[in-house]
């Protein structure tokens, strides 16, 4: 095996390029818009040392994971429940706010119509001319076959409500 001359780094030396590395993968992770996983291999490489001296330092790595408010990778059959859960918290955080713009729009749905009635005209309005008129042309009324009903109207124009 070839020495390279470089001691290996112990004690605070090691804990400060630790931590630098850690941090350091954070921030590239953000800049690439992604979140932070810690991947004891890749700091390894960094630092460098060994995931071994690395399980050392739990109590540091715990540390700067919680300042930075990341997680470590998982290996394991946890891995993938974990996975499934975060996508799970993903679709109900969706399901909400589908269940909020649907509310929404029912909201916005039931006020066109709100303003539909309140601006239209009876259809009682619109109807009874056409029945005076083919009543008077049949003689009798068309709807209960009595008498032909006389119009009261002179015009088929019908005035509207006045707006509040």
């Amino acid at each position: 095996m070839k020495k390279t001359g470089k001691r290996q780094l112990r004690g605070e030396a090691l804990e400060r390029q630790i931590e630098a590395a850690i941090r350091e993968l954070a921030t590239e992770a953000k800049r690439a818009g992604k979140s932070f996983t810690y991947n004891a291999s890749k700091v390894a490489e960094q630092v460098p040392t060994t995931r071994k001296t690395l399980r050392a330092h739990d109590d540091l790595v715990e540390r700067v994971l919680a300042d930075l408010d990341a997680r470590r990778r998982m290996v394991d059959g946890n891995a993938t429940v974990e996975h499934l859960r975060e996508q799970n918290a993903r679709l109900k955080e969706q399901i909400e706010e589908r269940d909020k713009t649907i509310l929404a729009l029912r909201s916005h749905f039931a006020n066109i119509f709100e303003r539909l009635h309140t601006n239209s005209i009876e259809a009682a309005h619109l109807i009874r001319p056409i029945v005076e008129a083919e009543s008077a042309n049949a003689g009798h009324c068309i709807l209960c076959g009595g008498e032909a009903p006389t119009s009261s109207r002179q015009g088929n124009v019908v005035p509207l409500r006045e707006r509040k």
